[in-house]
């Protein structure tokens, strides 16, 4: 099923950030602001009300739809039929769009960027922004009112920050070729960045498998790092908690173990000199060959054979600038276009260049958002599918085998919104 999107027009932005009820925006001219989300969904209700309830279902109440309750609701004889005609009626007759101009001043400022901004993460009410010259980092607090305001941004670390993570009370910072450092986020009121000296000296990206982490030096290699953790029933200081699933976990070590990466490919039974791209979230993998074939494949079932195909692409392919996992799919960027693969089917979600695509899978509330920024847009899709056949703990964020075995399936393009595969 196609997404359900709306646009934010004449928006010059190089990024931004869905968190805690607000889209934080950074913009071209070093302004870096906020809107509330809900704000913006209100008014596309007011432009648009022949459908104000799907777009709350749709925007702003991922965290209902992922209930028992919800997939009850989701199971009754039509309900879900009512739901995808409409879904599907919206798609076809209106592209939805909201110009900056006529919500400009419903933003509050927060601060300003001096340093071009390479990634940005907001996590346990902290916003971290890697630059070229450094991470930065910001305290921020929310009244009861939902007004946000936010202490100083510091300069907590001196070297070209190319990505920045963070879960389990530790943040990871990719450095680049100065390495992967991380610090934790529990005790110390500012960060203290730690170097992980028997780490790979490049990282250019990292993603979680629970509580471990996977370290990319490069598009198709990685070191699989064990980290020390200990279970709580105290939530991470300052998490945001707004419709939000708490982690009750703490990494209190970091890097405790590091594995190669082939012991895992000599169980898929794949050579390292094939791969051409890869990443991860949760249990997933996802692996893309030199010959065109991309495949989904579980960390908790190495074993020969338990790879997926997803698609078997053409030759000539265009380079994977970045991506983004989805319940049930993931998004591939390209120079040109941005692609989501979900439930057997390709969507093509923005046929021009972009500086990024974002999911949001940590968060009950926006998990089936996608949030894409072009040179003077946002765009933000909806991706539910309103399958009322999981259930919540299959469908909780875990990527592995029961959500992905019966996902990615495709031999071909399904969808025909392009005529030539993008790859």
């Amino acid at each position: 099923m196609k997404t359900l999107n709306f646009s934010i027009d004449n928006l010059n932005a190089i990024d931004s950030y869905l968190y805690a009820g607000n889209l934080y925006v950074f913009f071209e001219n070093g302004r870096i602001a906020y809107i509330s989300f809900t704000h913006i969904v209100r008014i596309l209700q007011e432009q648009y009300p022949s459908y104000r309830n799907l777009f709350e279902l749709a925007f702003l109440h991922n965290d209902y739809i992922n209930t028992a309750a919800g997939r009850l609701f989701l199971g009754v004889n039509g309900v879900r039929d009512v739901i995808l005609r409409e879904w599907k009626k919206a798609q076809k007759e209106i592209c939805f769009s909201i110009l900056f101009q006529d919500i400009e001043k419903y933003f509050h400022n927060i601060g300003e960027w001096n340093s071009i901004p390479l990634d940005i993460r907001l996590y346990a009410m902290r916003l971290f922004i890697g630059c070229e010259d450094g991470l930065y980092e910001s305290i921020i607090s929310q009244d009861d009112k939902a007004k946000v305001s936010s202490g100083k941004i510091n300069k907590v670390f001196d070297s070209r920050v190319v990505s920045v993570n963070a879960k389990y009370g530790v943040i990871a910072i990719s450095a680049d070729e100065e390495g992967l450092f991380s610090s934790s986020l529990i005790d110390d009121k500012h960060i203290k960045v730690k170097d992980n000296p028997d780490v790979n000296r490049t990282s250019l990206r990292t993603d979680w498998k629970e509580t471990d982490i996977l370290n990319y030096d490069a598009s198709s290699r990685f070191q699989y790092i064990h980290n020390q953790y200990e279970r709580t029933n105290k939530q991470t200081p300052n998490y945001h908690t707004l419709r939000r699933s708490g982690e009750f976990k703490r990494i209190d070590k970091f890097a405790i173990q590091i594995d190669d990466m082939d012991p895992l490919l000599n169980e898929l039974q794949i050579e390292r000199n094939d791969l051409n791209y890869c990443f991860n979230s949760g249990s997933s993998a996802f692996l893309k060959l030199k010959d065109g074939t991309f495949f989904a494949t579980d960390f908790k079932q190495r074993t020969g054979g338990t790879y997926k195909k997803i698609i078997k692409e053409s030759k000539g392919c265009n380079k994977i600038m970045s991506y983004a996992v989805v319940p049930s799919g993931c998004v591939l960027r390209y120079y040109d276009r941005t692609i989501l693969y979900k439930d057997n089917e390709a969507f093509l979600l923005c046929g021009s260049p972009s500086y990024g695509v974002r999911s949001y899978t940590n968060s009950n509330q926006y998990r089936s958002l996608l949030s894409i920024n072009t040179e003077e847009s946002i765009l933000i899709h909806s991706t539910e599918s309103f399958n009322p056949l999981l259930t919540p703990q299959e469908d909780m964020g875990k990527y592995g085998r029961v959500r992905y075995s019966n996902i990615f399936r495709l031999n071909k393009h399904i969808n025909n919104d392009f005529d030539e595969l993008p790859f």
